[in-house]
């Protein structure tokens, strides 16, 4: 017999027994054996749970618990699409243009005040010179040129000078001479926001018809103060004058001044009588 045809227990094929045939059996299924019975109940039953060792499926050595999540993804803003707003409302509108029609209403309240009610003109007076000045016995001469400057300080009112009557004072109180009622001859007018100039000329050549000539008490008090070289004067003056205001139309308001300006002093050059204002302009008082 061929030996490739034996196993490793030395056995040949035809020698191995067939297996029996299986057979079917039967198994009963055993009752589970009864629970104890519960104790009675006290308080709050017990809690319950998996039991120790229980495990739900998933290996606990694969899970793992990740990172703490970024607090930016609690806190990001949402995301919102651009949206056109569109055309503006008539509510809109309207407030606008409310709004821009109460604008130019103050402003016109604010340009008409400033134009119905004018201020005067501020004066000062810019220069000052004495010619021929002497006093002797009871002979008493002099004359003056004062150059007056008015400053208009109106938004839109120009200021018109009709005449003006000035006179001239020995300190403050002692009048020495005065102009002619229709001085000066040629109209003067001042616009708005600018400065004029109104040129004064006293003698006393003309105190005769105008003014009686000084006392002996004021010609002796002139000619001790000449001695020092400086002469207070005091200028006075009566102007009538018209202010023309009015944005769409013109409205003229005629007003009558006094203007004050004191403490003029002259300070004369030697033995000379000639002398000029001392120092800076010397602004002036005026008195509606």
């Amino acid at each position: 017999m061929d030996d490739s045809r034996r196993n490793k227990y030395g056995q040949s094929s035809d020698e191995i027994p067939e297996p029996p045939p299986p057979t079917r059996q039967y198994f009963e299924p055993q009752q589970p054996a009864p629970f104890p019975p519960l104790p009675p109940a006290m308080g709050y039953p017990p809690a319950m749970g998996y039991p120790p060792g229980y495990r739900n499926g998933y290996d606990q050595q694969h899970y793992q618990q990740g990172p703490p999540p970024s607090p930016d993804m609690y806190y990001a803003p949402p995301h919102c699409p651009h949206q056109d707003p569109g055309p503006p409302s008539s509510f809109a509108i309207l407030t606008t243009t409310m709004l821009f029609i109460f604008f130019t209403f103050i402003v016109g309240l604010v340009l008409m005040f400033l134009i119905a009610r004018p201020k005067f003109p501020i004066f000062h007076v810019e220069t000052l010179a004495v010619t021929n000045f002497s006093v002797a016995n009871d002979d008493f001469t002099s004359a003056w040129e004062i150059n007056l400057v008015v400053e208009n300080r109106n938004f839109g009112a120009n200021v018109h000078f009709d005449r003006i009557q000035s006179f001239i004072y020995f300190n403050t109180d002692d009048l020495l001479a005065s102009s002619h009622f229709d001085h000066p001859t040629k109209d003067v007018t001042v616009k708005a926001n600018e400065k004029g100039t109104i040129d004064i000329k006293l003698s006393t050549a003309d105190y005769k018809q105008s003014v009686p000539a000084p006392g002996k008490r004021v010609m002796e008090e002139m000619r001790n103060i000449r001695e020092t070289g400086v002469v207070p004067f005091s200028l006075r003056a009566f102007a009538w004058s018209q202010i023309e205001t009015g944005l769409f139309y013109t409205e003229t308001k005629h007003i009558q001044s006094r203007i004050i300006c004191e403490d003029l002093k002259v300070h004369f050059e030697g033995d000379t009588g000639n002398g000029k204002l001392n120092g800076k302009s010397k602004d002036c008082v005026v008195d509606l």
